[in-house]
């Protein structure tokens, strides 16, 4: 996951201005993830989402945590989109996360 990985850091105000977000805005890039700097007048922008896979819909797999009784707490990769059926319009991608990603 990524607290195990070199965290990317504001080249201007250093790690401790960076921070991880997520993409919450309706669009291509809905839910990934990203680094930015706390400092508003600053711009440092980088994806966090570099080493996750592509999904059938090639787009960048989101990480999410799980919040079922069997399997809580424990991280996964999917498609933005969701499932397939019930109004998603995804491809279903799902894998469980690893220290790679």
């Amino acid at each position: 996951t990524l607290s195990n990985r070199t965290q990317p850091q504001c080249p201007q105000h250093g790690l401790r201005a960076t921070k991880l977000s997520r993409v919450r805005k309706e669009g291509d890039n809905t839910l990934r993830i990203f680094f930015t700097c706390k400092m508003k007048s600053c711009q440092y922008f980088h994806w966090a989402d570099g080493p996750f896979p592509s999904c059938q819909c090639e787009k960048k797999a989101v990480l999410r945590i799980s919040k079922t009784e069997k399997s809580g707490g424990r991280w996964f990769l999917c498609c933005a989109g969701g499932g397939r059926g019930n109004n998603n319009n995804g491809c279903g991608h799902f894998t469980w996360a690893t220290d790679d990603h």
